[in-house]
């Protein structure tokens, strides 16, 4: 493996190891919500907060913003939430868990 390759390797290891904890954590919390109206997205970490906000946005109503900068909770009057959030390029969607989703 070459420096500059164990050097990207590096630049993403930690998002990725945040994105697998944040994953564990919002499954074990269930993610069916009671409400289809609101869903917390999970968007790929190296997307910047922008472009997560851009894509949560036109899923729906951004209603609430994760500890960390790529999960976003939003809620579509249509029932549709989790739905339009793959959509718009989350990776999964969940049901808000409260803390769990949104503590920072």
């Amino acid at each position: 493996m070459s420096p500059r390759t164990g050097h990207k390797l590096a630049d993403i290891a930690a998002p990725l190891g945040l994105a697998a904890a944040s994953a564990i954590v919002l499954l074990a919390t269930g993610s069916r919500s009671a409400d289809a109206r609101e869903a917390a997205g999970v968007f790929p970490p190296w997307w910047s907060r922008s472009q997560v906000m851009q894509a949560a946005a036109a899923a729906g109503q951004v209603r609430d913003l994760g500890a960390a900068p790529f999960i976003i909770v939003i809620r579509d009057p249509e029932g549709r939430a989790a739905e339009k959030l793959r959509d718009a390029g989350a990776l999964f969607s969940v049901a808000p868990a409260g803390s769990a989703v949104c503590a920072s």
